[in-house]
Formats: structure tokens, C-alpha cells, sequence
């Protein structure tokens, strides 16, 4: 900017133009970026400043210290709602003192003696988690391991709970120590830097700075822990790239512990995504794209993972409280993508390389009701540990739920048009199918009468035909949500049994040397069409040797043997049987 100043100008008005000047190279040459505020937190002795370029924000501060019941410190924060969660790299801190310190702080206010929790790293006393429970109280320390500069730091909250990391690469994270902390709905997040002596400022440089939770998740989706996990999860959005962090003990048996990042969906559903990458703090840490029933740790759920050092798997939850199943997915590490398909209660589990061309690892039959928890899940497989992956290219697709498909149900025997005489004994058999796999009986009918319920494949009755009639024949498939179907009906006539008078008496004329050379008679009975020269008889009666009458007839009563045979049309031969073989006479008819 240049600035013209004549000769008559007086001096006040070129001193306030150089300090016009002065304001505007702050501003626009050391200013710190929107949503950032730099500030001075308990007024200390110097003042401190802050500036950003590059991304490295470089403050130098001065303070007596964040610690006792009040603070003196230089804070650049921003004010953010929920559970929240920052990650820094300390580069550099000069050291005004030896405990001299840098880190990440969520604050429940600006005032001096604020709860607060505060990662951080020290000019020469190693790293640490101190913090403040309630507004006014005194402070907590709990030592991390020896170190300086440059140093990663994390702080993540979950609801009341924060929980402080160190890390020497930013992406293999170790828990330094957990609190419950007093920082009310919302709550001040940012980079917190004091001297520790009131006279002297320390510098620190930080960079990689990221902020996850609160409202910075695209709208509509919510990060949380499930299950309780003992170390806080965490989330860091920005640009469409996720960076979650979590510990758990699994996802698997009947409870599950992890960090979820979800929207609630009504309908079917396709979601994929893409693991960049997962740090092993296990080898099943995993991270990949779920559906869930519900946000409680015994939840039904579809999950397609990819893992740190067990390749890719379909695992899922099939009943509340129930084990889990698992379907290899294939042998590999990140990057690769994962995606899951919700088709009302099928759920269906691909992965792919490049998130074009996928291939189906498996399917499986879920029960869920329409609205779903839909997103990413990641968890450690170390309750003791955390495990940070990145995960980006989330796709989410819903379609309003079709409601319940009904059943197809057909019957397969008898055919249409069948006769039979009565009394019969008839076998009705059907197929059945559900397109949700949900079904639950096949009905038999009669007409109107209902034959019988099967629930099981194949479905069957014997149905006794015993009246004469023509019936329609029907079967009724039934879902579990209250769907049916009622196949096309086949037609059965049933015709009156016959009704005849069974004979009593065989009569035939004696052999001609009926005296001399018969020893006996056999009355053999046929089936009607055999030939009795090569047949076997039905049914033999021995007659013995009757006397003939004066016209050579024998005539044998034999009502019992004719009522034992069954209905029908027959055949039926004599034989004079004596000491040389037999003679067989002319057959003849008759019907019972």
C-alpha cells in the first residue's frame, strides 16, 4: 500500500496513518485462518501472539502456567458442540523454562479457571495429560513417556469423557490417560501454549492440525462410540476424507465395541467406500461400510470389512444377541474398496479395487425394520490400543422401501383334471418361495375345508377322497410380514365307488374222469386281462372233490373268499388236479 504525505500534513495525522499501516500488514500478513481465534487466556506478562502460514500456526506465549485452580496461557481455538476430537504435530518449542509446554486443549470456556483437558509436550519434563475436572478445581497430572519436540498429540471427547494420546508419527496412537470432565454442551477446541515463567515468552510451532466431531460432519451424519469402548473414538472430517480413530475389543461374538460414523436411512440402501489405509493395532483392526439395526452393542448388523493383517470379510449379526458369522473376503490390505447392498431384509457384501468393477463375496438374510443406521465402522481389535484408518469416496444410495414382497406358491401334483374313484387317498404337494426369505406356511384347502399346515419344504398332504364331487384344489403361502398367496386351483373329480354284490358260489362241471383220476378242484383268480397260461393268480381256493349233481354240476359255496378280494373286475379258472398233473378249463369274468 503506498501512502502519500505532504509537507503540511501535521505530524498526528502521519502517525496515525503509520499505525493504520501497521494494523493492515497484521492482518493480512500474520492473521490466523477463519474459524481460528487467537487469544490470551488469565492475562499474562508478556502478552503472546500468533500467526499462521503454510499450514504451521507459530505462537509464542508467555503465562506462570496451565495448572493449580487458574491458567496464564496464549490459546488459538474454536468453539465447537458434541463430542469432538484434534490431532497436532508440536514441531518446535523453545524452552523459557522446563516446563514450558505446547499441546491440544478442549476448554470448557475462556475464563482463567475453566475445566479444561490438555495434551502436551514439555520443553524438558517428557509428555503429559493434565487437566481440570470442574471450573475452579485443582489440576490432575498424569505423566506420558520422556520426549520433546516434534511430538503428535490428540485429545478426543465422547460425551463427558475426554481421553488424551501421544503419538511419534501420527498415525500409531498411545493413550496417555482418561478423565470425566466437566466441559458442558459446548466447548473451546484448539492449541494451547505457556511459557511457565511470567517473565519470559516460549515459542512453538505446530502444524497438521485437524479437528473431527461436532458439526464438521457432512449434515445428517454423527460420529459416536458404541458398545463403551475403554479408549474415546474419534472422527476427522474434511474434503470427503474420514479419518477415524478407535479402539474396541471387536466387532464380533455378541456385543460389539467401535467407533461408528452413521446416518439413519429408511429403505434399501447401497453404500461403498474406500479404506485408504488402517495402522495395525491388531491384525482384524478393520474398518469398512455397515448397516445396523440399532446403535446398541448386541445389534443385528451387515458389515464388509477390510482389515490390517486378515484380509477383507462379509461378517454380520443375523439375531439381537446372537453370534456372528464371518465369510472370508479374500486375502489383502488397504487401500481397496468395500461395499454392502440392502435389498429389504437381503443384504449382499462385495469388494472391488478400483470401486467399478466389484466382486460378490456373499449374501445373507437379516431381519431389520425399515429405518436402518447406515456409514463406516472401525474398530481396534485392542481394547488397550487404538487403531486409526482413513477412509474416503463414502457413497450412499437409498430407495424408499418397496414394503413386503408376497409369496409365489404353485402346486405340482395332481394335475388338473385328475379323476379318481372314491375312497381314495390322493397326494397334494406344492412349491413355495419368499423374495424376502421370510416364509412361513403352506396351507392345503379342499374347497373351503383346510386340509392341513405345512411349515416345512417339501410341502405335502395326503388328502382322503372319500365323497364324490369335484373339488378344488388350492395352497395358500404365508410371509412372516403378513403377506399371502394363493396358487391357481387343480381341478379333482371324485367318482361314487361301485357298488356291486360279491358272488358266493363257484359252480363248474365235473371232469370226465372225475371218478377215476381227480384227486381235487382249485379255483384260481386272476387280475382282468392276464393271461392265466402265464399269470399269477391273485388269490387260489382249493375245492376239494364235491359230488356231482345228476347234470355232472359241482357247485361250491365261497361268499367269504369273494368278500376278501377287493373291488374290481377279474379273471377266474378250475383245475382237476390228479395223480398225472392237472387240466385247467376255460376262464371266464366276473366283477366283486
Amino acid at each position: 500500500m503506498n501512502f502519500r504525505v505532504s509537507a503540511n500534513t501535521p505530524p498526528v495525522w502521519l502517525f496515525v496513518v503509520l499505525l493504520a499501516c501497521a494494523h493492515v500488514t497484521t492482518a493480512y500478513g500474520q492473521s490466523i485462518p477463519s474459524p481460528w481465534i487467537a487469544s490470551d487466556i488469565g492475562s499474562p506478562t508478556p502478552a503472546g501472539s500468533s500467526n499462521y502460514s503454510s499450514g504451521i500456526f507459530t505462537t509464542s506465549a508467555g503465562g506462570v502456567d496451565i495448572w493449580g485452580t487458574s491458567d496464564q496461557f496464549r490459546f488459538v481455538y474454536r468453539q465447537i458442540s458434541g463430542d469432538t476430537d484434534i490431532i497436532a504435530k508440536v514441531d518446535s518449542l523453545t524452552a523459557a523454562d522446563a516446563w514450558s509446554k505446547a499441546g491440544v486443549m478442549i476448554r470448557g470456556s475462556l475464563s482463567a479457571g475453566s475445566a479444561h483437558a490438555f495434551a502436551l509436550v514439555s520443553a524438558r519434563n517428557g509428555v503429559a495429560f493434565q487437566r481440570r475436572t470442574a471450573n475452579g478445581g485443582g489440576s490432575t497430572h498424569t505423566a506420558g513417556p520422556a520426549g520433546t519436540a516434534p511430538m503428535w498429540l490428540r485429545a478426543s471427547r465422547a460425551g463427558t469423557r475426554v481421553t488424551a494420546y501421544y503419538s511419534t508419527n501420527g498415525t500409531s496412537w498411545t493413550a496417555i490417560g482418561s478423565d470425566t470432565i466437566a466441559l458442558g454442551a459446548s466447548a473451546y477446541i484448539g492449541l494451547a501454549v505457556t511459557s511457565h515463567t511470567p517473565s519470559t515468552l516460549t515459542t512453538a510451532r505446530v502444524s497438521n492440525v485437524t479437528v473431527g466431531g461436532g458439526s464438521t460432519l457432512p449434515a445428517g451424519q454423527t460420529a459416536a462410540d458404541i458398545g463403551g469402548p475403554a479408549l474415546a473414538g474419534s472422527t476427522a472430517y474434511s474434503a470427503g476424507t474420514y479419518r477415524i480413530t478407535a479402539a474396541g475389543t471387536d466387532i464380533w461374538d455378541a456385543a460389539d465395541q467401535f467407533h461408528f460414523v452413521y446416518k439413519a436411512l429408511t429403505g434399501n440402501v447401497d453404500i461403498s467406500a474406500r479404506v485408504a489405509s488402517i495402522t495395525r493395532a491388531h491384525d482384524w483392526s478393520k474398518a469398512g461400510v455397515m448397516v445396523r439395526e440399532s446403535l446398541t452393542a448386541a445389534s443385528r448388523h451387515a458389515t464388509m470389512f477390510a482389515s490390517a493383517g486378515k484380509g477383507y470379510a462379509f461378517q454380520r449379526r443375523v439375531d439381537t444377541g446372537e453370534y456372528s458369522i464371518h465369510t472370508a473376503g479374500g486375502a489383502g490390505t488397504p487401500a481397496g474398496w468395500v461395499r454392502l447392498v440392502r435389498t429389504g431384509d437381503l443384504f449382499e457384501a462385495y469388494r472391488s479395487a478400483d470401486g467399478a468393477n466389484w466382486t460378490r463375496i456373499g449374501s445373507d438374510t437379516i431381519p431389520m425394520g425399515d429405518t436402518v443406521y447406515v456409514g463406516l465402522a472401525v474398530t481396534s481389535h485392542n481394547p488397550a490400543a487404538t487403531t486409526t484408518a482413513v477412509l474416503d469416496g463414502l457413497k450412499i444410495t437409498a430407495s424408499t422401501s418397496p414394503g413386503n414382497q408376497p409369496p409365489a406358491v404353485s402346486l405340482t401334483a395332481p394335475v388338473n383334471g385328475t379323476t379318481v374313484t372314491a375312497p381314495a387317498t390322493v397326494a397334494i404337494t406344492a412349491t413355495a418361495s419368499d423374495p424376502e426369505n421370510r416364509l412361513l406356511s403352506v396351507d392345503f384347502y379342499a374347497g373351503s375345508a383346510l386340509l392341513k399346515s405345512d411349515t416345512t419344504a417339501p410341502y405335502s398332504v395326503s388328502w382322503s377322497a372319500t365323497s364324490a364331487g369335484t373339488y378344488a384344489l388350492s395352497a395358500v403361502a404365508h410371509d412372516a410380514d403378513g403377506g399371502s398367496t394363493t396358487s391357481a386351483a387343480v381341478r379333482v373329480t371324485v367318482s361314487a365307488e361301485t357298488t356291486t354284490t360279491p358272488p358266493r358260489s363257484i359252480s363248474f362241471t365235473a371232469s370226465s374222469d372225475h371218478a377215476t383220476n381227480v384227486a381235487r378242484y382249485v379255483f384260481s383268480v386272476y387280475a382282468a386281462g392276464a393271461n392265466p397260461a402265464t399269470a399269477t393268480p391273485i388269490a387260489t381256493s382249493d375245492l376239494g372233490k364235491p359230488t356231482p349233481d345228476a347234470s355232472r354240476t359241482i357247485t361250491v359255496d365261497r361268499a367269504a373268499f369273494f368278500s376278501a378280494l377287493a373291488v374290481g373286475n377279474y379273471l377266474a379258472t378250475v383245475a382237476a388236479v390228479g395223480p398225472g398233473g392237472q387240466t385247467t378249463g376255460a376262464a371266464v369274468t366276473f366283477a366283486r
